[in-house]
């Protein structure tokens, strides 16, 4: 850590005090330090002693025969945890969070393509959530034609491309199909000024339908969001959390990435109201700090929440108690709740912004103006509110009596 080499038993007595700084539960280190311990003893036996990177993850793989063929136990995963925690102690001074499976990467022919499309993107200053959604976008596209034994742009075909096209819509909606196709041809655009490739491929799709009505929002009935509110079992740590982050999308209509970056300071107790700028938007909106919301948010700040220095509401539950990541939108609180709560999801979407949809589904049938659903939500215009609209339609269809043609 303050030098290039240390003994294997001082790392480890690190990294054990590490843990107790940042508020580890007890229980983890002592799990920890039992995989520790059984490393210590082997290196005992070969008489090694200063520790150099990656050593104890080479020597855990060998003692549990871990390879990358069979999937480990979870006390194996443990274990490797175990390991990979000291490199990071020695290497960057710190514990990064426990690892996540790394998302898709793209074709190491490539790699330096696409960075280069991204830095043209970013130079246009358009979000870092666009450009991370035109990122994956690309990188399942460049690894399709790298599946086909394509390695260079410049050999692109457009039947190859056409190809690709014609597959999405066997995975996806056509309104999404929609979105990565004007990436897709944005991309082509970009690989033609460039001279990567010889033809015009983006003139393949002049014109692209896109139809946000194409697929209706999932929502639940009020009977139904009740049903999960009142099943969340509010006597753990977990359950608090849970019931606030919920109530939050049912009864406000906000966001995940605004519930994951809501701060104290956005809580305005004097005027009872939450106040904040919309992540996806960019435009500021004011919502009213309800009854049952201030005894939640109190209840989970007193009980539940983790003791941390942090600005932000929500922090992990585990440590290192920070905030959540910036893909993290709660999806693992609204299935166990639909579950618990003996809900059928079959055939609806089950994440926090179905509950959003919900709320504003419940609201227009109970006759509120659209201009202040559109106000609820932080919608920029009231035509966004108007896709609710089409869920109505398709209520009275599935009600409605055949009528017989009149003569």
């Amino acid at each position: 850590m303050e030098s290039s080499t240390i003994l294997i038993h001082e790392l480890v007595k690190k990294a054990e005090i590490y843990l107790e700084n940042q508020k580890y539960c007890t229980s983890t280190i002592r799990k920890y330090q039992v995989a520790w311990k059984k490393l210590l003893s082997y290196f005992a036996g070969c008489n090694s002693l200063n520790y150099f990177p990656g050593m104890f993850y080479t020597t855990t793989c060998q003692i549990y025969g871990i390879t990358e063929e069979v999937k480990p136990t979870h006390n194996r995963i443990l274990c490797i945890r175990a390991a990979k925690l000291l490199d990071e102690l020695f290497q960057h001074k710190k514990v990064i969070r426990c690892h996540q499976p790394s998302g898709i990467r793209v074709s190491d022919c490539f790699s330096a393509l696409l960075k280069s499309f991204l830095a043209a993107q970013i130079a246009t200053e358009i979000t870092q959530r666009t450009i991370t959604s035109k990122s994956i976008q690309m990188t399942r596209f460049l690894n399709y034609l790298h599946d086909q034994g394509l390695t260079d742009v410049d050999l692109l075909t457009a039947d190859l491309v056409l190809a690709y096209a014609s597959d999405l819509r066997n995975w996806y909606a056509r309104n999404t199909v929609s979105g990565i196709l004007f990436t897709l041809r944005e991309f082509l655009h970009y690989l033609y000024v460039e001279g990567k490739t010889r033809k015009p491929y983006y003139q393949l799709f002049p014109v692209i339908y896109s139809d946000k009505k194409d697929r209706l929002p999932s929502y639940y009935y009020e009977d139904e969001l009740q049903k999960i509110l009142t099943t969340i079992d509010r006597n753990t740590v977990i359950g608090k959390r849970d019931y606030l982050i919920l109530i939050l999308a049912t009864q406000l209509g906000i966001r995940a990435g605004d519930i994951r970056m809501l701060g104290f300071s956005n809580i305005h107790w004097e005027k009872n109201t939450i106040e904040f700028v919309q992540h996806k938007t960019g435009n500021p909106i004011s919502l009213p700090l309800l009854e049952n919301i201030k005894y939640a948010l109190l209840e989970y700040v007193r009980d539940s929440r983790p003791e941390s220095s942090s600005p932000y509401i929500f922090i992990r539950t585990r440590a290192p108690y920070e905030p959540y990541a910036s893909n993290n939108a709660f999806h693992y609180v609204v299935t166990p709740c639909l579950k618990n709560a003996g809900i059928d999801f079959t055939g609806r979407k089950h994440g926090l912004h179905a509950m959003r949809h919900s709320l504003a589904s419940n609201l227009l049938k109970n006759n509120t103006p659209y201009p202040v659903i559109s106000g609820i939500l932080g919608h920029e215009n009231s035509t966004t509110t108007s896709l609710y609209l089409s869920i109505d339609i398709e209520e009275l269809r599935s009600v409605a009596l055949e009528v017989p043609n009149e003569r």
